[in-house]
């Protein structure tokens, strides 16, 4: 099928399905054909959008069982991503996968072995490694400029964490599980792939809820509360603005309720088959807005920022040297400072070409998802947790 357009459809009508249907929509190389999610409200939201172009379901299995749509977006909550690539995975459909993988290495597995036996094509959400800047950091990796790496340290400064995470039910452990997995799982499979150090085996981690939570009511909201024009937290719940060009409707329940138990930040040291080990952090209430990284090789360190306004730099330092080189690349354009697009991209190239899907990208997926999976088991137990080998695969 490589003339023709992917038929495809989307599952889960939150900002972030939304965003994909938008896209597709107008792609020229896509059909969108089909809108999924089990709450009509969701359903009627866009149908001013797309109109009776398209088609639009609250049964997932009649949605599925359309033999004309190869391909499926899951953007639906995490805690239904188990479950519904593991049913369009038994329709053979083609998935795209928002991240995380799923909540637990075992549900992780769940779907690695679903696509094991569908045989389809399965991209996994990180659309951050087609990132200019993330590009660029493989290649300088690829050159040798820092040597072998040995160490690395990946921080996700979140200064958006209180308004993005903790207006709404995410800020519940019983929703969430971990922003260790929700947020954390972009930066942690980067710090894995620039590693190279094998898949990670063994997890060691802390974390609190230092900031967020409280004593105010469950209940009381930012539009009701008399403390509004004076708390940074406030948000208008009609427009909220996402980091990839999203407005949507929002919670705007108070950051500071009793009923928020999720970690706001979180240290974890990773340690991989061949030994090294690695270190990422996550803070939730930091004044920036940055993923920054740090690599250690036997030739020389790497530097490497990414913000969201695309002010990216990478800075080589060199043992018994004073030279530095300086990279300063440039966003392609599009959200997640270009992976966007790209990422939209390549799974309709998979598609087309099933033989150009990227099988290691998706273990790597699970990898990353495993680690802060594992990750929250430690913290909450005080102790190392082994990461088991993903399921063997005959793709």
């Amino acid at each position: 099928m490589p003339d023709e357009k992917v038929r495809l459809g989307v599952i889960g009508l939150g900002g972030r399905g939304r965003y994909f249907a938008r896209n597709y929509h107008k792609h020229p190389e896509a059909e969108l054909v089909a809108l999924a999610d089990p709450d009509p409200g969701a359903l009627d939201r866009v149908r001013p959008v797309f109109g009776e172009r398209i088609d639009y379901y609250d049964d997932l299995n009649e949605f599925l069982s359309r033999e004309d749509m190869p391909a499926v977006v899951i953007a639906s909550p995490d805690f239904a991503h188990r479950d519904n690539a593991v049913q369009a995975l038994a329709y053979e459909k083609n998935v795209l996968l928002e991240k995380p993988i799923a909540q637990s290495v075992e549900d992780a597995d769940d779907i690695i072995r679903a696509w094991n036996r569908a045989g389809t094509v399965l991209c996994v959400g990180l659309e951050l490694r087609y990132s200019a800047i993330f590009v660029e950091m493989r290649r300088i990796i690829d050159e040798g400029r820092i040597g072998e790496i040995m160490t690395g340290i990946a921080v996700d400064n979140v200064s958006v964490g209180g308004n993005y995470f903790y207006h709404d039910r995410q800020r519940r452990k019983d929703y969430t599980v971990s922003l260790l997995m929700q947020k954390g799982v972009h930066t942690i499979d980067l710090l894995n792939w620039f590693m190279g150090a094998g898949r990670p085996t063994k997890v060691y981690a802390t974390g609190s809820l230092a900031y967020y939570g409280g004593s105010a009511p469950n209940d009381r909201r930012c539009r009701d509360c008399d403390e509004a024009d004076e708390c940074p937290f406030f948000i208008h719940h009609q427009r909220f603005q996402m980091d990839y060009d999203v407005t949507i409707e929002k919670e705007d329940l108070c950051v500071f309720a009793e009923e928020a138990d999720v970690n706001d930040n979180s240290q974890v040291i990773i340690t991989y088959e061949s030994g090294k080990s690695a270190v990422y952090t996550e803070n939730h209430f930091t004044p920036e807005y940055t993923r920054d990284f740090w690599f250690t090789g036997d030739v020389g360190k790497m530097y490497a920022q990414y913000n969201n306004e695309c002010n990216f730099i990478i800075r080589n330092q060199y043992r018994h040297s004073d030279h530095v080189d300086e990279w300063r690349p440039r966003s392609t354009g599009g959200g997640h400072g270009g992976g966007d697009p790209l990422i939209q991209q390549t799974f309709l190239d998979w598609v087309r070409d099933p033989e150009k899907m990227d099988v290691q990208m998706t273990l790597d997926a699970r990898d990353a998802t495993c680690v802060g999976a594992a990750g929250e088991v430690s913290i909450e137990t005080g102790m190392p947790v082994e990461i088991p080998a993903p399921p063997a695969l005959d793709l």
